[in-house]
């Protein structure tokens, strides 16, 4: 009943442990984005982005963020339409509440009480977050996201 395959190629495996040499950097280049990102949008309040803990390093694997544009009359629909119609960058929900799954909802797990998860889930985005993206892209991506903010808020 419960679908899984956790079996991956040699190339998989190949390519993992070559990359396994390079961890370190390549964690502390997406902290040093995730961090330029979240600081250039600083100004907007009504994007919320996870708070890392204090003694410990966030590698920022995703980079979500909850909008909260209800001051403005909007909701993060709203966003998620703008960035991508006018501005062409895909932000997403993503990572449903388990609870949501059709799957584990048949399994009888539909009722659950998370209302920060709920929350969070019914409010969230994900910015599109990769090392591989160039720096024209990432810095495209800061400036469109504050002038969808800035349309929003009028």
């Amino acid at each position: 009943v419960w679908p899984f395959k956790y079996s991956m190629t040699e190339v998989q495996a190949a390519l993992g442990a070559k990359l396994i040499d390079r961890l370190d950097e390549l964690n502390s280049q997406r902290r040093d984005r995730g961090h330029r990102f979240i600081n250039a949008l600083s100004e907007y309040p009504e994007l919320v982005f996870q708070k890392s803990v204090e003694d410990r390093e966030n590698t920022f694997h995703l980079l979500p963020a909850r909008y909260d544009g209800t001051a403005y009359g909007k909701n993060n629909d709203d966003l998620i339409k703008l960035l991508s119609s006018k501005y062409e960058i895909k932000v997403i929900v993503q990572y449903y509440p388990l609870n949501r799954y059709p799957l584990f909802a048949k399994m009888g797990f539909a009722e659950a009480d998370c209302p920060n998860t709920d929350f969070f889930f019914d409010n969230m985005i994900s910015f599109p977050f990769h090392h591989w993206m160039s720096e024209v892209d990432f810095e495209y991506m800061i400036s469109s996201t504050k002038l969808a903010l800035n349309e929003l808020r009028k």
